[in-house]
């Protein structure tokens, strides 16, 4: 995007008559709309060619510098590099950053205990007729009832210490993991939601592990079940944890606050 210098801004002419609200007294230019990433955000239909990306990933983040956490810039980057590797589309670009995210996490995650741990579900892997379970202010209050997946990782995750949120929304992640009650995150959501998601974690620095559903229409939607299976309930310590994060800074000030007001 253009930068232009102040002076000529305050005597530029719209360039379009659409470009004003002729409802307002005092016409403004609207703002631009963020730029579509639609066409980035596909899965790879077959198992064999998820496979291909993730094991792909997997070997590309060994050489990764972890000492510090990326940016989302740097992960395109590196995501591009790799599908160029691969002879894949663009269209794959939201995936294989998640599996090479995934990846670059992915030690540190295991290293934190479970307790300290959060599995965060989408709702959208209920069933969408006949699923007796209600929302609280926390998210969807799963029954147990065995009709779709959500109660097998929910049982286990909380069998194991995990905190357990079927919710979407990156805020109330946020705010949970300023409040120190977890470390780390391992997540299951689509593409759309991953993408709002990512700034966040990212700038903060949370361990995390994400588990991209096959799609993102929001209603009986499946996921490749044994990659949530692989880390749920493995813990592998870890002396120290190579990436720095903001993460103490962040709840510091959070406790500063709270004690000030």
């Amino acid at each position: 995007m253009s930068v232009v210098p102040v002076s000529e801004a305050q005597n530029k002419e719209p360039d379009d008559v659409t470009d004003l609200d002729l409802d307002d007294p005092k016409p403004v230019r609207k703002k631009g709309r963020r730029r579509s990433t639609s066409h980035l955000k596909a899965v790879p239909q077959s198992l064999e060619e998820r496979v291909e990306i993730k094991q792909a990933a997997e070997e590309y983040a060994r050489q990764l510098d972890k000492s510090r956490a990326m940016n989302k810039n740097e992960l395109e980057k590196h995501s591009r590099t790799l599908m160029d590797q691969l002879n894949k589309p663009e269209k794959y670009l939201g995936f294989t950053m998640v599996m090479i995210g995934n990846f670059f996490w992915k030690q540190q995650f295991l290293s934190i205990p479970f307790n300290r741990r959060m599995l965060l579900l989408p709702h959208c892997l209920k069933h969408a007729e006949g699923c007796p379970a209600e929302y609280s202010e926390f998210g969807l209050d799963c029954e147990r009832c065995g009709a779709c997946s959500i109660a097998d990782y929910k049982v286990r995750a909380e069998q194991l210490g995990y905190k357990v949120l079927v919710a979407e929304g990156s805020p109330v992640v946020l705010k949970i993991i300023v409040s120190g009650y977890i470390d780390g995150i391992l997540g299951v959501a689509c593409l759309n939601v991953l993408e709002k998601a990512i700034d966040k974690v990212l700038i903060a620095g949370v361990p995390s592990y994400a588990v991209p559903l096959h799609s993102g229409d929001c209603m009986n939607t499946t996921l490749d079940e044994s990659w949530v299976w692989e880390v749920l309930d493995k813990y592998e310590p870890l002396p120290e944890r190579p990436t720095a994060s903001y993460i103490p800074l962040m709840r510091a000030s959070a406790r500063m606050f709270e004690d000030d007001f």
